[in-house]
């Protein structure tokens, strides 16, 4: 048998194998390509036919504003009917299925992602990365014979505990005597921490959170997880926009409070504020005096009236007393009149005449508020016995500050009593600690949030002669290195 290797040459649509073939000049093979390339231009050349790129359609993610849900087959809408969210089942199976088929049927990125999981796990759903636990993980005879609701049990995250598991840290029926189902608290709480936290203030990442917990009520509803609960989760999806709309006229209101008013009054009659407050940036100190009691004088004498005080106020005999912080939930607000407005905007115009350096006057409205107690998490002290817990106090405030508060409101502030020979007393604002949404609700499970089950230790407790036992390392090695 000849033993001569076979010979093979690949030329353009030609192939050529022989033991002894002639294989073709290269020469003229690349003579005959370039002659058919003659008269074609260059692949940089003006002439050149570009190929139109087909546009690959993005996958919607699922939070488009007018996404729609994909149409169900008949067979696949009568099992998720009957089956997957049959009343047969217990609410925890139901929305433990509902939480891994909306994860799976969502292109949630990065942020969305995160927030979703901090807010299951708020609500008492462990959805903690769990290790070893991929597709990749499973075995390929496993993953043919499993069905695909199966696999998506299997590699999910989001998990309801049965029996003792979870540690206290989350939801188990065995314990749910401590556990309410509550999905407007779990988003009040939620939007009211978390969201913050997580956001830094920043309105964009407040809306990505808002409207991600939406989209999952809603999904909720469409696919009728859980119709018990029905009502609660559409007062739960309607927070979701309060929510975003009162956290940004808070911000709004931080930026404006205590108001010039309140900035007068401090600046004519209380001495100077020490701490952290927020309004203590502004400095007091610069305010013009003269305009000042121009401006306390014109706005008592129009709001003192509807608080029951003289309609000519002597505003140098007025009396600042009982300096304290206390935090008041509104519970009114009353906005200028028409009348208030113009007489203020005809006074304001004539001081300007004069000086036109002094900012104008602003027509003020009153608020009222009572005191309360607001759990945050931490230790409270402060206690309100009944009558101070139903005493109304006013406050005095411009129009532009009133039009970012909202009833139901919690106000943390320092404030003084200011009082009247002719009768009339509302509260005076020195400083603002901080505003609370009129949602805000602080869960228990939130101090939860990074508590670890406790393990035993097998490493001995520090003693004293710890220190001693290093010592006496340490200066056995610097006499062998000497």
């Amino acid at each position: 048998m000849d033993s001569s290797p076979i010979v093979t040459a690949s030329i353009g649509d030609q192939v050529y194998a022989s033991h002894d073939a002639k294989i073709p000049d290269i020469s003229e093979q690349t003579k005959l390509f370039n002659e058919a390339m003659e008269g074609k231009p260059d692949d940089k050349g003006k002439n050149r036919k570009k190929r139109k790129k087909k546009s690959k359609a993005t996958k919607p993610t699922g939070f488009e504003e007018y996404y729609c849900e994909p149409v169900m087959t008949p067979a696949e809408a009568w099992d998720e009917k009957n089956l997957v969210y049959s009343p047969d089942r217990s609410f925890v199976e139901r929305i433990e299925e509902g939480i891994q088929r909306y994860r799976a049927r969502r292109r949630l990125d990065a942020v969305r992602n995160q927030v979703f999981t901090q807010y299951l796990i708020l609500g008492g759903v462990d959805a903690t990365a769990r290790q070893f636990q991929g597709a990749d993980k499973l075995p390929d005879d496993l993953i043919r014979e499993s069905t695909k609701g199966e696999l998506r049990d299997m590699v999910s995250d989001d998990v309801i505990h049965r029996g003792g598991e979870g540690g206290g840290r989350f939801y188990h029926p065995a314990s749910s005597e401590h556990w309410d189902v509550d999905f407007t608290g779990v988003v009040a709480g939620f939007m009211s921490h978390k969201v913050l936290d997580m956001s830094g203030g920043e309105m964009e990442m407040i809306w990505i959170a808002s409207n991600t917990i939406q989209n999952f009520l809603k999904y909720l509803i469409l696919h009728d997880v859980c119709p018990e609960h029905a009502d609660d989760i559409h007062r739960a999806i309607k927070l979701c926009d309060q929510a975003f709309e009162e956290i940004g006229l808070v911000s709004n209101a931080l930026e404006l409070v205590p108001g010039a008013f309140n900035r007068s009054v401090v600046a004519l009659h209380c001495e100077e504020e020490d701490g952290d407050a927020i309004s203590l940036l502004v400095d007091n100190k610069n305010l013009d005096r003269n305009h000042a009691l121009h401006t306390v004088a014109l706005i008592a004498t129009l709001v003192l009236p509807t608080l029951g005080g003289s309609s000519t106020p002597n505003v140098n005999a007025m009396e600042v007393t009982n300096p304290i912080e206390r935090t008041f939930e509104i519970t009114s607000i009353t906005p200028p009149t028409k009348e208030m407005r113009q007489r203020v905007a005809v006074v304001s115009e004539h001081l300007r005449k004069s000086n036109p350096s002094t900012p104008p006057i602003q027509a003020c409205g009153t608020m009222q508020g009572h005191p309360v107690i607001v759990l945050d998490g931490w230790d409270v002290t402060d206690k309100l016995t009944d009558e101070e817990a139903k005493e109304e106090s006013s406050f005095i405030l411009e129009e532009l500050i009133l039009e970012q508060l909202r009833v139901g409101m919690k106000v943390t502030i320092g404030v003084s009593t200011c009082t009247f020979p002719g009768g009339g007393t509302f509260k005076v604002i020195r400083y603002v600690k901080g505003i609370k949404p009129s949602f805000y609700t602080f869960l228990p499970q939130d101090l939860m949030r990074y508590w670890k089950e406790p393990v035993p230790n097998e490493r001995p407790g520090p003693s004293i002669h710890d220190r001693h036992d290093l010592l006496e390392l340490a200066v056995g090695e610097d006499e062998a290195d000497d």
